[in-house]
């Protein structure tokens, strides 16, 4: 326990250091919804610590090394997308439909359509790499498992639009993912709790923000868990879920709707800045 301690603090200094000079870094600046300007792609910082954090883990033995390599290679692959979207994306296009209509009617693919395809190719065979992991490999259980990941890479993303949304989204998957569990498979989490909680002060006070780079690989790496741990039932049930969730947000505004609900505005702005 005491090198998963020496882990968790090695994350964070990694994690704070990183933001400092992601900050210098101009090609990253942007403007939030207040026209504020932020780090934008801070999420760098905790995909980047968190790498750094499976590498030490499974080196040592605490995490089994497929499994430490798994969540690198997703990490790593999503937040690389998510970089580029985040660079080059197309902020005027909004949602898959609007992806999807100007591949249609304009026959050109947007930066946000390279990062569906990416994304849906990678979680396609990251979920085959489960598969290997878990020794077995089931048509079902695969093309199950890539859409959760695909899925849960852009859930996180679509709560990455107001501060501490998405980290508070991703804290309370991956603490519903470890209880329905009973608690089994919690250390893979560690790097990612670590990273959050130490790059959470700068983006509960509107100075960084996660952008693609950060929110789709936190959603992707819960994905993978879920295909690790859940059983089948329990990961058809957040399929069925995160499907109602996306046809939602494509039809109404997620933070329209929050703002008119007392428990949920509350909690939404619980610790973020006045």
């Amino acid at each position: 326990m005491s090198f998963v301690i020496a882990v968790v603090l090695f994350v964070a200094v990694w994690t704070r250091w990183t933001l400092r000079n992601l900050a210098r870094q101009p090609l990253l600046r942007r403007r939030n919804y207040r026209g504020e300007e932020v780090i934008g792609s801070a999420g760098l910082a905790i995909v980047g610590a968190s790498l750094l954090g499976w590498l030490l883990l499974g080196w040592r033995g605490e995490l089994r090394w497929q499994e430490s390599a798994l969540l690198m290679a997703t990490a790593f692959w999503f937040s690389v997308l998510g970089l580029m979207d985040d660079i080059a994306g197309e902020t005027q296009v909004k949602g898959w439909r609007g992806h999807f209509s100007t591949l249609l009617k304009e026959r050109r693919l947007t930066m946000g359509m390279v990062k569906v395809i990416g994304g849906g190719v990678g979680a396609l065979i990251l979920s085959a790499w489960v598969m290997g992991v878990l020794g077995q490999f089931q048509w079902e259980r695969w093309l199950l498992g890539a859409i959760v990941i695909a899925l849960s890479a852009n859930a996180l993303n679509l709560l990455d639009v107001r501060p501490s949304r998405a980290l508070k989204g991703f804290w309370l998957l991956s603490l519903l993912g470890v209880g329905v569990t009973r608690g089994d498979g919690w250390l893979a989490f560690v790097p990612l709790w670590a990273s959050t909680l130490a790059y959470a002060p700068d983006d509960f006070r509107r100075k960084a923000m996660l952008g693609d780079a950060g929110a789709n690989p936190l959603g992707a790496c819960f994905g993978i868990w879920v295909t690790l741990r859940w059983s089948l039932t329990a990961q058809v049930l957040l399929l069925l879920v995160l499907i109602a969730f996306h046809l939602y947000a494509e039809r109404r505004s997620l933070t329209a709707d929050i703002e008119r609900v007392a428990l949920l505005r509350w909690l939404d702005r619980w610790g973020v800045r006045a």
